[in-house]
This record gives structure tokens, C-alpha cells and sequence, in this order.
């Protein structure tokens, strides 16, 4: 699952603000997870996605419809390296690991991507956190009962590019 990614809409509000000397959303959600006792409040999670997506759909309302499901799934913390001067580039540095998936048919629907998001877990009712990037594949993954999805080091990648 090796893929680049692009900027979320509230990530790149957030950047936007940051830059401009204002406060961002994403300070506003590490305050809250603050205040409600999380112990790492700027932690971000892996989620994976059942479809594919576009700038337009990287809301959480949305992202948390098609957010991959089935027995063994959790969104996964992931630690990422410093970003590059030089490539304005950040990667995972850990492998990160999703399952294994316990259900007969692995996951219910094909992984055809990933987001970052600020929150472990959320709900279709009331999803929150915000989404910082997202990621689709060259093409779907399918598991299997008992199978496990890994994503080695390196294989997720953030750039910011300058014109």
C-alpha cells in the first residue's frame, strides 16, 4: 500500500492558519483531546477507506461512511519522521499493522485508501476529529479471514509542494 498523499481540506485550512499566525483547527481538536484526559493529544490515526476520494469528500461525515469495517478493525496510531528540507517530504517510520480481520470475508469491502485523522474512533452519528490527508490506492486490496494488513515503513508520504 504504498502511496502519496494529498492534503485533506482541514488540513490544509489548518496550514493556511497556522502560517497566517491564527489559531488552527487542528490546535482547537489537540486542546479538546486535552481537556478530555488524552494522554497524546496530537497523536493522528490511519483509517482506511472502502472507496475512493477526492479533495471534495475528505470531510469526517463523509470519510466515516466508507471507513473500512469488520471484526479486528481499529484505525492505527502512526508516528511519522521529520519532514525533508530538501523534498518537503514526511513518511511513516513504523510499520503499522490492521488486524488481523476475524470475519469470514476479512474486511466487508475491498481498501481502496487511507485518511489521517485526529481521532481514534468515531461514528457514523457523530463523527469527530478532523482530516488531514488522505491516500488512494493503484488499486483495491481484498482480505481474507485471519489476515492482517501491513503497511511498511515509508510507505505513506506527505509532501507540501511549492510553486
Amino acid at each position: 500500500m504504498a502511496a502519496n498523499g494529498f492534503i485533506a481540506l482541514q488540513g490544509a485550512v489548518s496550514a493556511l492558519d497556522y502560517l497566517n499566525g491564527r489559531t488552527t483547527a487542528l490546535e482547537a481538536e489537540w486542546q479538546a483531546k486535552t481537556a478530555a484526559g488524552d494522554p497524546q493529544p496530537k497523536t493522528t490515526y490511519l483509517m482506511l477507506l472502502t472507496q475512493v476520494v477526492t479533495d471534495a469528500q475528505t470531510d469526517m461525515t463523509t470519510l466515516v461512511g466508507i471507513e473500512a469495517a469488520g471484526t479486528g478493525y481499529a484505525r492505527q496510531p502512526i508516528p511519522w519522521g521529520a519532514a525533508s528540507t530538501s523534498t518537503r517530504t514526511s513518511a511513516n517510520t513504523d510499520l503499522v499493522q490492521f488486524g488481523p480481520f476475524n470475519d469470514p470475508t476479512g474486511l466487508a469491502a475491498p481498501v481502496t485508501g487511507a485518511a489521517l485523522v485526529t481521532r481514534m474512533t468515531s461514528s457514523a452519528g457523530q463523527p469527530t476529529g478532523l482530516a488531514l490527508m488522505a491516500w488512494n490506492l493503484a488499486s483495491a486490496i481484498t482480505t481474507a479471514q485471519n489476515q492482517a494488513l501491513q503497511l511498511a515503513p515509508g510507505s505513506l508520504t506527505m509532501t507540501l509542494a511549492v510553486s
